[in-house]
């Protein structure tokens, strides 16, 4: 038996343009974050869904409502657990005002391309390395992050393998860019996309015995 999970990465918001941290905070979509959602709709419209959860956050259940338009009798189930990480102070802040000082403190400049050498182990040491950086203390620590993920992962498998058992579809869950990070790292180890997740993009994992296995990114829809 066979469970198919669809991770999709909320569409464009105005802080995703204006490079800044949008952690908790929102933002509203942009015109080509809309289009990214009506592209969604129609990407999920043939695949049979059977359940269906997304972040609390308003410009994830706005994408997982476009996600879901052709698929009226499915409602969505908003989740704490799979918000963001909490940046803490530092969040609606410049992008390079707290990733530049956390790059250096780990060892490298803050470039794109460095990301991925940073987190070859895991996020735990980045995402520690921002809550010693917050002065008020608020930023997520890396065992926050981990409790989160883990009760969020643990309710989206279980739906997902008791819908492969039905025979009743795939289930489909709307997050964010970072956290996604850190689902793929506890449900598919090996996977660590090196150039982060598209606004709309899509990664599809089948899970099968206690083990998954992820698609490359879609990004038919970013």
């Amino acid at each position: 038996m066979s469970a198919r999970i669809h991770f999709v990465r909320h569409a464009e918001t105005l802080f995703n343009v204006n490079g800044q941290l949008q952690g908790w905070c929102d933002a509203p979509l942009t015109e080509r974050g809309e289009g990214q959602v009506a592209a969604l709709g129609e990407r999920m419209r043939q695949v049979p869904l059977a359940a269906a959860f997304m972040s609390d956050l308003t410009r994830t259940r706005t994408t997982m409502a476009g996600a879901l338009a052709g698929h009226p009798h499915l409602v969505p189930t908003p989740m704490r657990e799979l918000r963001e990480w909490h940046f803490g102070s530092w969040e609606g802040q410049p992008n390079p005002s707290l990733w530049g000082p956390v790059f250096a403190e780990l060892g490298t400049t803050y470039a794109p391309g460095n990301f991925a050498g940073i987190t070859a182990d895991g996020f735990d040491d980045l995402i520690d390395a921002i809550h010693r950086s917050d002065p008020l203390g608020r930023a997520d620590s890396a065992l926050d992050v981990r409790t989160r993920v883990d009760a969020a992962l643990a309710t989206v498998v279980a739906a997902a393998e008791d819908a492969a058992l039905a025979g009743t579809g795939d289930v489909l869950v709307v997050t964010h860019g970072s956290v996604l990070g850190s689902i793929l790292h506890a449900l598919v180890p090996e996977s660590r996309p090196r150039t982060g997740f598209p606004n709309c993009g899509i990664v599809s994992v089948t899970w099968h015995e206690g083990q998954g296995i992820a698609d490359p990114i879609d990004a038919s829809c970013a």
